[in-house]
């Protein structure tokens, strides 16, 4: 969730405000609380500084899912959530998701879906 939000530099409030509210809301997370969010932000705030390769960073998290093809799929789902706080996903955060798909053997049916989906949640109606 983290590296979602931090891709493109700092943590927006937005985007910690979204973390708060998944980790609050969602039943993968049912189990834990506040302060394990908090360690686990600033412990991946301080890999995400201490390792400059991307790809490494995705390898741990992908390590971290056990080959739980649903944890993946609710992690990339959840990366997108967070990337979508503000509203405006840029070219990192394109390249992250493209990395998460290799990386966690997600395909491209899967992905489209997922993706197309949230492109109508978070669609403006004005236009």
């Amino acid at each position: 969730m983290t590296l979602s939000a931090a891709i493109s530099g700092d943590i927006t409030d937005k985007e910690l405000n979204v973390i708060k509210y998944l980790f609050t809301t969602l039943p993968v997370f049912e189990n834990s609380n506040n302060d394990h969010l908090s360690k686990k932000i600033i412990e991946s705030l301080e890999v995400i500084k201490s390792e400059p390769n991307i790809e490494n960073i995705i390898d741990l998290i992908n390590d971290s899912l056990e080959n739980n093809s649903n944890l993946k799929k609710t992690a990339y789902i959840i990366a997108i959530e967070i990337m979508m706080a503000d509203l405006e996903v840029t070219e990192e955060s394109h390249r992250l998701l493209e990395l998460f798909e290799n990386s966690f053997g997600l395909d491209n049916l899967e992905t489209s879906s997922i993706k197309h989906t949230m492109k109508f949640k978070y669609q403006d109606l004005k236009q």
